[in-house]
């Protein structure tokens, strides 16, 4: 699901749910940590306009790989979406913490950990003269979705994807609380960008609070529905409309967090959306099989 709304301090972008007919069970960007930096080892998706069947693959199938993947498990926690289509309060699905989507992620932060403890920046950014930073996505980066993409059978409707991001449904990715709190320890300072919509703000700063992570709403960048009000974005306004894509959303709001004074010396998203567009010395992809954000 791609939100075309302009970006406000304070805004966020709910994931969108379509299941990618190849979707990778971890996709990983050239240079960027996981699968040892070997881009080799993403999945080929499917050509956009195939002329065989075999040229995709079978959706039920890719279903239960990403449920092995994730480790499918039941909860006694209650779907927060009120009278659903089948009048039933469902029990709501999570991630297996041993199983392999978990035990990727350990390995992802444990090469950032490394990273950020003696960072080799480079590129056009001086780190010595600029303030440290680290900055995250947020759906499928911090906090993990697999319970809502199980409840609404990896098709996005967003009404009910408010539902949960307004009740702070989604647990925390694996590790990543750990993560932050590292990076804090180590003298960075964290920024949160998102594509969520200003509207869902107090879900998304209790649910990431809730299970965790430190945010505040200076740090805190979700998308505005109604108005542009940051001047790095305002060449996105072309005859009143907003035109700007999602990787120049998220790469004209690095470069403003850098014209502030930061270096922003690792970025991390689950899309390589998050990710493409400079303004960071290093990106790091984490898997996320479930749907896909161009």
């Amino acid at each position: 699901m791609t939100r075309l709304l302009p970006f406000r301090r304070s805004a966020t972008l709910g994931g969108v749910s379509l299941v990618a007919a190849a979707a990778a069970l971890a996709l990983f960007l050239p240079g960027s940590a996981g699968a040892q930096n070997d881009d080799s080892a993403a999945v080929p998706a499917p050509p956009a306009s195939p002329t065989s069947a075999s040229q995709i693959q079978n959706i039920d199938q890719v279903k239960t790989a990403i449920k092995g993947y994730y480790g499918d498990t039941v909860t006694d926690v209650v779907d927060p979406v009120p009278n659903d289509i089948d009048g039933k309060d469902n029990p709501l699905h999570t991630f297996n913490p041993d199983g392999a989507y978990a035990q990727e992620m350990a390995g992802i932060v444990d090469q950032a950990t490394r990273f950020l403890a003696k960072p080799k920046p480079k590129g056009v950014y001086d780190t010595k003269k600029a303030t440290k930073a680290v900055l995250f996505d947020v759906d499928d980066t911090l906090l993990n979705t697999y319970n809502y993409e199980i409840y609404s059978n990896f098709v996005y409707n967003p009404t009910t994807n408010a539902a949960f991001v307004n009740a702070a449904a989604f647990p925390a990715v694996p590790h990543m609380v750990d993560l932050e709190h590292y990076a804090e320890s180590k003298g960075y300072t964290v920024f949160f960008l998102t594509g969520r919509p200003v509207a869902q703000h107090d879900g998304t700063v209790a649910n990431l609070t809730n299970v965790g992570y430190d945010v505040t709403d200076a740090n805190l960048y979700l998308k505005d529905a109604t108005a542009v009000t940051e001047p790095w974005l305002a060449s996105c306004v072309v005859a009143g409309k907003f035109t700007c894509t999602t990787i120049q959303y998220k790469s004209m709001t690095r470069a403003h967090i850098e014209s502030l004074g930061y270096d922003i010396v690792a970025n991390f998203g689950d899309q390589f959306s998050d990710l493409t567009g400079g303004f960071a010395d290093r990106t790091f992809k984490l898997p996320n099989p479930m749907y896909y954000l161009p």
